[in-house]
């Protein structure tokens, strides 16, 4: 009789502590945020691995052609010598279109170092490219450069444009863009001429 009731109260433990056990598991799985029939807990372990995905693609960089053409209107304060000549570009303004950025606008500002009357004009400044609710930043270095010696002419720029920056979809952008421009001067004398001018800048942007 008494290892009846010992068998009865051993059965009754290993109940019990099924039981706990069993409700343990569900709260641990409630804790979870997964009270879901049996293969939630496979679902759940795709999820961080689905979630690198995610990270990975965002973090990805891609790079993009961009042209564009532009036209406006430059000031520019040529000082001018009998065997040197420079300037200072107070205002670049112009418009025109370009990839991604639709219609968009052109401005900045420059310098033409001291140079030879002979050696034509080296233009190094800063620009901005803004449209679409975005904008480029560009950093521009003259490789060449033509112009009259003396009397009205036109004087023709090429170098590149290297992407410092953006806002919008670009921003953090990287690149280097090539740059061609031209402008008619009025004459090389000193002073101060307000020019039309047109270029164009193609290369490729490097954006997140």
């Amino acid at each position: 009789m008494k290892n009846a009731e010992r068998g009865h109260r051993s059965t009754r433990a290993v109940g019990i502590a099924q039981k706990a056990s069993a409700i343990g598991v569900v709260a641990l799985i409630a804790a979870a945020g997964v009270c879901a029939p049996s293969g939630a807990a496979t679902v759940r372990s795709a999820a961080p691995h689905a979630t690198a995905v995610h990270a990975s693609k965002k973090a990805a960089t891609k790079k993009i052609t961009f042209t564009g053409k532009y036209s406006g209107t430059l000031t520019a304060l040529i000082v001018n010598s009998s065997t040197s000549a420079s300037a200072s570009v107070t205002s670049i303004k112009g418009s025109g279109t370009g990839t991604t950025l639709g219609a968009s606008t052109l401005s900045g500002t420059g310098k033409v170092p001291t140079t030879s009357t002979n050696t034509g004009f080296k233009f190094n400044g800063t620009g901005v490219l803004a449209g679409g609710g975005s904008t480029l930043s560009l950093k521009v270095a003259t490789s060449s450069g033509s112009g009259p010696e003396s009397g009205p002419g036109t004087v023709t720029l090429s170098g590149t444009a290297t992407i410092t920056g953006g806002t919008g979809k670009f921003a953090g952008a990287t690149g280097t863009l090539k740059f061609n421009g031209s402008f008619k001067v009025t004459g090389v004398a000193s002073g101060t001429q307000s020019p039309a001018f047109t270029s164009s800048l193609s290369g490729s942007i490097t954006v997140k």
